[in-house]
């Protein structure tokens, strides 16, 4: 576990955001023997995976991705067993809800299938992050603190200037692994030397994932509509949910529903939370009758008014996955400076696994330029 009286050596690696990527990061630069500053400017680690405490109802539910599928994600799944985490599948069984224009409400002898089928995480996906937190031993975690300035250092290695509890601070590290979307990283972090405008151009036209969504998670006592013989599986053409799931524990004691709210994120700025969460219980209702009028507890998440996450641009609705990112950097940072995140993947760009592709071929193109004698990955 990290302790909080380790101090980061000169030479460490500084991993700047500790969301996926980041942690992983800095894990497998552990595994080198390589210390690391991990540079995290939420209060929290995990990023975009968010899985939050629902009372004693939901233990875990989660507000930012929720579903993997190991037969497609190679190097997540490998990660899951590595640190021996529990999968079950997504709730299919029972008939499918789609509510009309008109506020008709029809219902389909069986659910949407999948192919192949949606898993998920028991504890949710903050499962992982905490499970690598655990593990991490030689890594000193700032929270709180944003990196504002990466510097070439002429006598060799990076300095980064940051804010936080403590002020403007300045770090020195040997090289630096910075983990944001591209669009945050254009946003927020200023180089020197200054990298290439047509780069930072092409990286503020990336669109960071899922950043603009909303999503709602409400709690209950029983999973009632099971007992419907509905499997949770709807969509809406009404809204403001869009669709909505299942999202009961393994065992579908602790109950809950989500789903992915369709209302464009200036109208929900404008709308508010308060009469937002009113609304979608109300369509809750309308979908699963009075019983979804008292969740124990619910809670949304929009991550367009994330400044950790959203920048202004990601307010427009995004329709496909982003394109994949360059990773290389120009002189002289090729060999100081290298780049994760899921949109820096080069593929599965925007889920999960892409968080984990791109965490273990940052690290390998560091290793690739660290001093001999390392331990092998």
């Amino acid at each position: 576990m990290i302790s909080p009286l380790f101090c980061a050596p000169p030479d460490a690696v500084i991993v700047v955001g500790a969301g996926l990527s980041g942690l992983l990061s800095a894990y497998l630069l552990e595994q080198q023997g390589q210390s690391v500053l991990l540079v995290e400017s939420r209060d929290r680690v995990g990023g975009r995976v968010l899985s939050d405490a629902a009372h004693t109802v939901a233990p875990f539910v989660d507000l930012g991705p929720s579903w993997l599928w190991p037969s497609l994600n190679e190097r997540l799944s490998h990660w899951t067993h590595a640190l021996d985490l529990m999968l079950f599948p997504q709730y299919q069984r029972g008939a499918a809800l789609v509510e009309m224009p008109n506020h008709d409400i029809h219902r389909y002898g069986a659910t949407f299938g999948q192919e192949p089928q949606s898993q998920r995480l028991a504890g949710g996906v903050g499962a992982l992050v905490h499970a690598l937190m655990a593990r991490l031993e030689r890594t000193q975690l700032l929270l709180n603190t944003a990196v504002t300035h990466i510097r070439h250092q002429a006598e060799g290695g990076v300095a980064l200037s940051v804010e936080g509890p403590q002020g403007v601070q300045q770090w020195h590290g040997a090289a630096v692994i910075v983990t944001l979307p591209p669009r945050l990283l254009a946003h927020r972090i200023r180089w020197a030397p200054e990298l290439p405008a047509s780069l930072t151009d092409q990286w503020q036209r990336s669109p960071t994932w899922m950043a603009g969504q909303a999503k709602l998670v409400a709690a209950y006592d029983t999973p009632f509509w099971r007992e419907a013989g509905l499997s949770g599986d709807a969509s809406s053409r009404v809204g403001p949910l869009v669709e909505i799931h299942d999202a009961c524990d393994a065992s579908g004691q602790s109950a809950a529903l989500f789903g992915f709210v369709g209302v464009p994120a200036h109208w929900r700025a404008k709308m508010g939370e308060a009469e937002l969460i009113e609304r979608c219980l109300q369509q809750l209702v309308r979908m699963f009758g009075p019983q979804a009028a008292q969740p124990a507890w619910v809670q949304l998440k929009d991550w367009a008014q994330d400044p950790h996450t959203a920048t202004p641009a990601d307010a427009l609705p995004v329709n496909s996955h982003p394109v994949p990112q360059p990773r290389a950097l120009p002189a002289p940072w090729a060999e100081l400076a290298f780049l994760a995140g899921s949109e820096f993947a080069d593929d599965f760009s925007g889920y999960l696994e892409g968080a984990v592709r791109s965490a273990e071929a940052a690290v390998s193109a560091w290793r690739a330029q660290a001093p001999a004698g390392l331990n092998p990955l």
